[in-house]
């Protein structure tokens, strides 16, 4: 469904998703034109950009009034001025950048150019040096339709927000009296309003008047431009009130600008509220589109267009429901980490039995008002509770707890997790009427969170135990209840079921977007990891990636380490890397997998082919000379098939683990700690092994983990600032 705001937010959802409304959380396909939908004024968000206020101020220029030469031509950046306050500030903004600005041109007596240069005496840095820094921030070669606002500025703080806002309006906003009132005396109240062909820009814009408290609407605008008809947008602040706000927020520079705010002497008449209400101009359907269904942790709310919208809702309320539906008699337990999220499921759950209660012969008993407690007709009914509430005089034949654990933080402290689990057992076992069934829906976050400890205690159906387990990673692992093959991709509602290829990219974008490689075990996987007594901080992996963009050193030596799999039974490692001009050592790609030896082998020629590589480590603890005759023999087989080069086939070096595992790894975690190992892309199961396995009196590690060591180990005289040391 394609909603459109009263002002000019357009934002596409899915038909079940929910809208905050002043009555509560709407599905789209249920709002109608003339509800109110909350908007957020101020959103929060955490800034994390070095740009400056005078960079900020320069680059709203450019993108209000100014040329973004391209690269390959050799004429200046400029920007068109107006007024000479404005072209003071430009000025203070070129000689904080280090460039150069010249008067290029005028018309008239007020509308001046003025190109920008490097202060490099070679020509060709000249007009290169302020172009670069435009290509930096998306704006080079731009012109009025393709110009949006620079990603840096968004994540900038409301300082430097502001002084980009200002940089703009003063090449292209106006700031207009509004006539005169009936006595025929001048209009004190102004209008502030920008105009251009792009509505992404405008949009850009609004949102960041939102981040400063301030409201605007964007409307169309068909004219005649040259004989011809012309579409453009214009924003315009709203009320007196933004008006006001802007006046005290924005540093105009044009001072006929300044003057004309300065005139708007209105005082303010509202206080800011945490919600605003935006009233639906339109909802149309818009026919099935791609989309991605958000989750998000705390309190499962998050903005879309600057709309507030919720988490997709499924079991946790309609399984509830249908519970109620079918079994009326019955009294049923909601409850999660939060009072004020239980009460709204318990509000969800009342509005679907309300709705469709009567074709099931019940319905709402008279009086029950309360979205925590209330009765149907035939005396069942519903109670929802926090984590930590109280039960009392309530014998329930079904419990459902979702998301007990409220996020990483809360699961990964003992104090929390023995808190949960006191209320579990003392609290709603206690309250489950003889016969009562039980459903916990969460996120796995630590192996001895509330499901673990469950598991533990009381085993699973398969084992004898009392818990039957529903696990549906994003890749399928052996005994998977859909039937798919290990590794298989988890079908997505909004993919073809047969697009297998399709399925299987998003995941892989959902991993590569994990900051965290335990998140994505956690969150995508079911399969929770503990960071306690590991050899690496994951966060300390993550600072350890290569940034994109980032020019890679030369390389001294290549390699590929191999960690055999025993049989097919476990994870072979196959970890490829280089030694660099830099004295670091570059990990670049990690094909580990569970693999028979024939297929490890083939693989690893495979690598050491792809990466150039004239290496490859292989442990030899159990197979003697195995390994590397299996290397060999894989490398002329693959010659044959002419898949790689039969003059090349690597030098194998076997290794004999003689050492502790946790011995060998402590070196190479220290030089990860020093800066002295890099990762040229997210490895996301490689992190997680280093930022999660721990000792154990097995001595078993995982495969990954070793064979990065191995590469490291055999790498570190070429990364080792005195060869041989």
């Amino acid at each position: 469904m394609k909603i459109t705001t009263y002002a000019g937010r357009e934002t596409v959802a899915a038909t079940d998703h929910p809208f905050l409304t002043p009555d509560g959380w709407v599905k789209a396909a249920d709002l109608v034109p003339g509800a109110s939908v909350a908007s957020v004024p101020s959103p929060a968000y955490e800034p994390d950009s070095a740009l400056t206020a005078d960079a900020a101020y320069l680059l709203g220029a450019f993108v209000g009034d100014g040329s973004t030469g391209k690269l390959a031509t050799t004429h200046h950046c400029a920007i068109t001025c107006f007024s000479d306050s404005m072209a003071v500030r430009l000025q203070e903004c070129a000689d904080s950048l280090g460039f150069v600005m010249n008067l290029s041109g005028e018309t008239g007596r007020v509308r001046r150019f003025y190109s920008f240069r490097s202060k490099s005496r070679r020509q060709e840095d000249q007009a290169a040096g302020p172009r670069r820094w435009l290509a930096e921030h998306g704006l080079a070669g731009c012109t009025s339709r393709t110009k949006r606002v620079p990603p840096a500025v968004f994540r900038s703080t409301p300082e430097v927000i502001a002084s980009f806002i200002a940089g703009y309006w003063d090449c292209d906003g106006t700031v207009s009296t509004r006539g005169k009132n009936r006595d025929g005396t001048p209009r004190t109240d102004v209008l502030v309003e920008l105009y251009s062909v792009s509505r992404p820009l405008l949009e850009d814009v609004q949102h960041l008047l939102l981040r400063l408290g301030m409201r605007s609407t964007i409307r169309q605008k068909i004219g005649k431009l040259n004989g011809v008809e012309h579409l453009s947008y214009r924003l315009a602040l709203i009320s007196r009130d933004e008006v006001t706000k802007f006046r005290t927020l924005i540093p105009l520079a044009a001072d006929h600008k300044a003057a004309r705010l300065a005139d708007h002497f209105a005082m303010r008449s509202t206080f800011d509220a945490p919600l605003m209400a935006d009233e639906v101009v339109s909802v149309e359907p818009v026919g099935p589109l791609p989309c991605r269904c958000l989750t998000v942790e705390g309190d499962h709310t998050f903005t879309s267009d600057d709309l507030v919208v919720h988490n997709s809702e499924l079991a946790s309320v309609y399984a509830p429901a249908w519970w109620l539906l079918c079994n009326p008699e019955q009294r049923v337990v909601i409850s999660t980490y939060a009072d004020h999220l239980a009460r709204e499921k318990g509000r969800e759950v009342r509005a679907v039995l309300a709705e469709h209660g009567r074709r099931f012969g019940t319905g709402l008993r008279r009086g029950s008002a309360s979205v925590t407690d209330w009765r149907t007709t035939q005396g069942g009914g519903l109670r929802s509770v926090g984590v930590g509430g109280s039960l009392t005089g309530f014998p329930a034949s079904l419990a459902l707890v979702d998301d007990p654990h409220k996020d990483r933080e809360h699961a990964d402290s003992k104090v929390m997790r023995a808190r949960v689990w006191k209320w579990w057992s003392s609290v709603l076992t206690s309250r489950l009427a003889p016969g009562a069934s039980a459903c916990l829906i969460m996120t796995r976050w630590h192996p001895s969170d509330l499901a673990g400890m469950l598991l533990d205690r009381e085993g699973r159906i398969e084992d004898g135990g009392r818990w039957r387990v529903l696990e549906l990673p994003a890749y399928a692992v052996e005994g998977d209840p859909l039937g798919r093959a290990p590794g298989d991709p988890l079908p997505h509602p909004q993919i073809a079921e047969d697009d297998v290829a399709g399925a299987r990219a998003h995941w892989e974008a959902q991993r590569d977007a994990t900051t965290i490689p335990r998140d994505w075990q956690a969150l995508y996987m079911c399969s929770p990891t503990a960071g306690e007594g590991a050899l690496v901080p994951a966060s300390l992996l993550v600072e350890r990636r290569v940034p994109f963009g980032h020019v890679l050193p030369g390389a001294v030596q290549r390699a590929v380490a191999v960690d055999p799999s025993g049989g097919g039974k476990d994870e072979a490692g196959l970890i490829a890397g280089f030694a660099g001009t830099d004295h670091r050592l570059y990990l670049t790609h990690d094909w580990s997998g569970r693999m028979s030896s024939e297929e490890w082998a083939r693989k690893a020629c495979l690598l050491a082919a792809e990466t150039n590589a004239d290496t490859v480590v292989v442990e030899r603890n159990y197979g003697g000379d195995m390994p590397r005759r299996m290397i060999n023999l894989a490398w002329r087989s693959l010659a044959a098939e002419g898949r790689v080069r039969a003059r090349h086939s690597p030098y194998v070096v076997e290794v004999t683990a003689r050492q502790g595992k946790h011995i060998r790894a402590e070196p190479v975690a220290q030089m990860i700690v020093e800066d002295m190992v890099r990762l040229v892309r997210p490895l996301p199961e490689l992190e997680l092994e280093w930022s999660t396995w721990a000792p154990s009196a097995t001595g078993t590690s995982p495969g990954r983990l070793d064979a990065s060591v191995y590469l490291a180990l055999k790498l570190v005289p070429y990364i080792s600032p005195e060869p041989g040391r």
